[in-house]
């Protein structure tokens, strides 16, 4: 795969002119009709992103050429069936396959004017929506707006993952892997977010009446509750559905709550769950990374979510509507209440990283519950004032909004996952809460396309007041402290290695291969040494090389090393000696949190065995034998330029550089 790669990086660097009109003529065929549908628009625009990364060419140019051609393709559709209306029935292939256009007319009919902007995004569908819109007269001036837009929004879809596959195949090294990795995690879980709100909204729909009816049985026999009851579930209320599809996320969530915080209070630290989780996000770090999560956490600190709700409810009031932005500020002050009072009553502890948080507490997550509470409230007030087709999309915009920052705080470790989860469920208790009391209790009227411009000033107010504040000081604020521990030489000689933990601390947690060496000095100094004992720097698993993994007849000598996590961080060195036909020794060296007095860093590592596993005779799998750990010949020995001895127990061998220390 990286052979092929790189002749189509020397292509298009000689012809960057012609890539530019391939990119226009792709983007503008996916979006024509008939063409679209044999035109593999979607991967060949994510294959540009890729080439992006790389520097062959431009990302300007390219996406304006993208952009381009999306519009024109869109554009001559609609002109091809504004022009010819109804007669398209009567001409092939409509007149043989009639049921394409009937599509898009249904979908054009579900989604009116807003299926131009949808269908850029849903299947087949997409090939036939602007002929429809054509067909069907819709103005001109509402076609291109949705055009245009749509066009954007689409091929920024498509380059921003493609741009992370190029990055990895570019760098081919660890810490690339270790990007791509979690930009394909987020791009999958924010996308699979997105798609599950829109699937439970249309499934919990159309059962609104039948949960209507069992509510009004409940009153009849609790007269206690029976006008809450009658109040919330009357079929006349024009929105009954909304009410009780907000009750029974309240019961549920409060539920959720209580599970989650009982959770939290019997050691988050303890639950494998949690470790897991960060561990997982501790071993995915990188610099891009970093600085990426960090600015997905942002969106759920005040100073970002606070303006939203200001702007927001200063254009109620001026609108007249005051007593709509109550609720606003009562999305807003729950959060920022809610936090410092369960923080201080539960005292849930934070994972202990040493990040300079100014709340020493887990559970409430204050971004989590604010981006929840604040976001989930945008949601109910937009989508009561559109059209029930489109009702899901505020609700899975907000739930997506909601999981990125989840993610991005997991990812940091500022809390465990139970308590960011506890946070999400306690703060859709006040977002059903406050919907209710909305629903009840003010008129409905709001521009959802205006209330959601205004919450987007906001929105880029906050930002803009996020960076200006503080923003360079987040990636230091939300950095693991080092926690490095000085130790003599002599002592670590004597006792201190038993100190050092003698098992790799991997991400399930199950704490099975041992750790038999422990090397005090520079890992080059012990790569070369090796060296001269026929021992080779390992090829790790990366996207140039995964392939391999696919072809069951080469030998487990050119198969590459998949890397392995310790203590939440991947190897420093890697090297390996074939010792038989499909049979290989693997060196792991990685980093510990010990230091010498004299400033050398501590390592540890082992010495594994693999062999080849072949699965259904297409994937060759390097497999560890968890069994021997035990150290080659050359390491009883003298290394050059180093000196080693076993400890007491003869578990492990000590190692260091002559020329810094002795035995």
């Amino acid at each position: 795969m990286e052979a092929q790669f790189d002749q189509i990086l020397a292509w298009v660097g000689n012809h960057p002119g012609l890539a530019y009109l391939a990119i226009f003529a792709v983007a503008m065929g996916e979006s024509t009709a008939i063409v679209g549908l044999i035109v593999p628009g979607v991967v060949l625009l994510l294959a540009t992103g890729a080439l992006i990364t790389t520097g062959a060419i431009h990302f300007w140019p390219a996406f304006g050429a993208a952009v381009a051609g999306a519009i024109l393709g869109d554009g001559l559709s609609y002109a091809v069936g504004r022009h010819f209306n109804e007669r398209l029935l009567g001409v092939w292939p409509f007149s043989r396959y009639p049921e394409s256009l009937d599509q898009g007319v249904a979908f054009f009919a579900r989604y009116g004017s807003w299926s131009v902007v949808v269908g850029r995004f849903v299947g087949p569908s997409r090939a036939f929506v602007p002929l429809v819109a054509g067909m069907l007269q819709m103005s001109a001036r509402r076609f291109y707006a949705a055009n245009i837009a749509s066009a954007i929004a689409q091929n920024l879809t498509y380059f921003i993952p493609g741009m992370v596959l190029g990055a990895s195949l570019k760098l081919a090294a660890e810490a690339a892997l270790r990007l791509a990795i979690l930009g394909l995690l987020l791009v999958a879980a924010l996308s699979a977010t997105f798609w599950l709100a829109h699937r439970v909204y249309r499934l919990l729909a159309p059962h609104a009446s039948a949960w209507l009816q069992g509510l009004l049985r409940w009153s009849d026999l609790h007269p206690g509750m029976g006008l809450i009851a009658h109040i919330l579930a009357d079929p006349a209320h024009p929105d009954a559905r909304a009410l009780t599809g907000l009750a029974v996320l309240l019961m549920l969530a409060v539920l959720v709550v209580g599970t989650i915080a009982g959770l939290t209070l019997f050691g988050p630290q303890e639950l494998a769950l949690n470790r897991a989780a960060l561990d997982l996000g501790q071993s995915l770090h990188t610099p891009v990374g970093d600085h990426l999560m960090i600015a997905l956490a942002a969106f759920g600190t005040p100073s970002v979510v606070l303006p939203v709700v200001l702007v927001v409810y200063a254009w109620l009031w001026w609108c007249g509507r005051g007593r709509h932005g109550y609720y606003w500020l009562a999305a807003a002050v729950f959060p920022l209440a809610a936090t410092p009072l369960l923080g201080v009553l539960l005292a849930v502890p934070r994972p202990p990283l040493g990040l300079q948080l100014l709340l020493p507490w887990s559970f409430p997550s204050g971004p989590v519950l604010l981006a929840t509470s604040v976001y989930g409230f945008l949601a109910v007030a937009s989508a009561r004032a559109l059209r029930e087709p489109l009702r899901w999309v505020p609700y899975a915009l907000a739930t997506t909004a909601v999981t990125a920052v989840a993610a991005a705080r997991v990812y940091l470790g500022t809390e465990w996952l139970t308590g960011v989860l506890g946070s999400i469920a306690l703060g859709l208790t006040w977002v059903a809460a406050l919907g209710l009391a909305y629903h009840q209790h003010s008129r409905p009227g709001l521009r959802p396309g205006v209330l959601g411009m205004v919450a987007a000033l906001g929105l880029t107010a906050g930002l803009g007041l996020h960076e200006w504040t503080g923003g360079d000081r987040e990636l230091a604020r939300l950095t693991p402290a080092p926690r490095t521990t000085v130790v003599a030489r002599g002592t670590w000689h004597d006792t201190a290695w038993a100190q050092v933990p003698n098992r790799r601390e991997d991400l399930s947690q199950r704490h099975r291969h041992p750790l038999t060496i422990q090397y005090a000095g520079d890992p080059a100094t012990l790569r070369t040494a090796l060296a001269e004992r026929g021992w080779q720097r390992a090829a790790m698993l990366d996207w140039g090389n995964a392939l391999r993994l696919l072809s069951p007849s080469l030998p487990l000598a050119q198969l590459p090393v998949i890397p392995q996590v310790h203590d939440g961080r991947q190897e420093t060195l890697v090297m390996t000696k074939t010792t038989g036909d499909d049979l290989r020794e693997v060196l792991r060296l990685w980093p510990t949190r010990v230091q010498l007095d004299d400033g050398t860093p501590l390592w540890v590592g082992n010495v594994s065995r693999q062999h080849k596993d072949v699965l259904i005779n297409l994937i060759s799998l390097p497999a560890t034998d968890p069994r021997n750990f035990a150290l080659p010949a050359e390491f009883a020995g003298e290394l050059p330029g180093l000196r080693n001895r076993r400890v007491a127990d003869g578990s492990i061998r000590l190692i260091e550089e002559t020329a810094i220390g002795d035995f």
